[in-house]
């Protein structure tokens, strides 16, 4: 829970035993009480009911929308979550979890300068908040503003030593700038401060997998795929590792696990199609590369998928 969620806690439990039992505002803070422990151990629908029973108690409760904008957010139910944290900052425009939050959601649904926009504020409200420092940085990285998302990220564990996101962020842009050592180092760092984390997990994989390391990439692929059922990067990253072994069948099946979790992961749709490729399947693989093509997304997929579209063109001719 956030410093500005924790004052708002604090606030209503000073005034509920100067107050009745049966009141509303009690009923409410009993509620709020409860979901903040549903939503901090992760269980969303749960927390997502309680704040829904403080709110009918107290409908200006703020904290209650931010907190429920917060777990629907985590749910990728991203229209509610807009509603919620809307309302959260109509009821108190001061409450920079809510702008940090909403930052969260425009940066989840790709409009990360929206979601700069909004952590720029919560900064404004809550000067080297640690929380929104990474966030913004991950939003700055999702721009490919790489020397101001490491300058957050910096500043982030600066405010908040040990803040394993911040260091899994950290992690991502060395990665992408070729620091692989620097980059395990942080995603490591990330899982001694945050051992339940899936995204470290995910990211070694990736990590190991450049560094021709496939054995370790695939221990850290196959961890990352049982935490939470594994997202679609997590399997594409693994399929990633069984390619390089050569271990063909798995491949795929991480890839089409990939896209049955994410269809949009263009990325996983250029590995499968290559892989198809590498199999033999050209029908197959033809539809994967030209469907990367058509998503017209990511340039230097989009060379790659014509390149081999090229190679079958040459095969067959000859």
């Amino acid at each position: 829970m956030s410093t500005a969620l924790k004052r708002s806690l604090r606030a209503l439990t000073l005034i509920l035993p100067l107050t009745a039992c049966n009141t509303r505002a009690f009923q409410a803070g009993l509620a709020y009480g409860r979901g903040a422990t549903q939503l901090n151990a992760g269980r969303y629908e749960a927390a997502i009911e309680l704040f829904t029973k403080a709110l009918q108690f107290d409908s200006d409760l703020a904290a209650a929308y931010n907190d429920r904008g917060l777990a629907k957010y985590q749910l990728h139910r991203f229209d509610e979550a807009f509603v919620d944290l809307n309302t959260a900052m109509r009821k108190d425009s001061r409450l920079a979890a809510a702008y940090n939050n909403r930052g969260m959601v425009y940066d989840a649904i790709g409009e990360h300068k929206r979601a700069i926009d909004d952590f720029d504020e919560a900064l404004r409200l809550s000067p080297g908040d640690g929380i929104t420092l990474s966030n913004r940085g991950l939003a700055r990285y999702h721009l490919q503003d790489d020397d101001r998302a490491l300058s957050d990220f910096n500043a982030a564990l600066a405010a908040k030593p040990g803040y394993p996101q911040a260091y899994n962020n950290r992690g991502m842009v060395l990665l992408r700038q070729g620091n692989i050592a620097g980059a395990i180092s942080d995603f490591r760092t990330a899982l001694e401060n945050g051992p339940r984390m899936r995204e470290p997990h995910v990211n070694l994989a990736n990590a190991f997998d450049q560094s021709g390391k496939y054995d370790s990439a695939v221990v850290h692929g196959r961890i990352s795929v049982q935490i939470g059922g594994g997202s679609a990067t997590a399997h594409n990253n693994l399929g990633m590792a069984f390619r390089h072994l050569g271990q063909h069948d798995s491949a795929l099946a991480h890839f089409d696990t990939a896209l049955v979790r994410d269809p949009r992961l263009v990325v996983a749709l250029s590995n499968r199609g290559a892989l198809l490729l590498d199999m033999g399947r050209t029908a197959e693989a033809r539809r994967d590369l030209e469907a990367v093509i058509a998503n017209g997304t990511r340039p230097e997929l989009i060379e790659d998928a014509r390149a081999r579209l090229r190679g079958m063109h040459a095969q067959v001719k000859h």
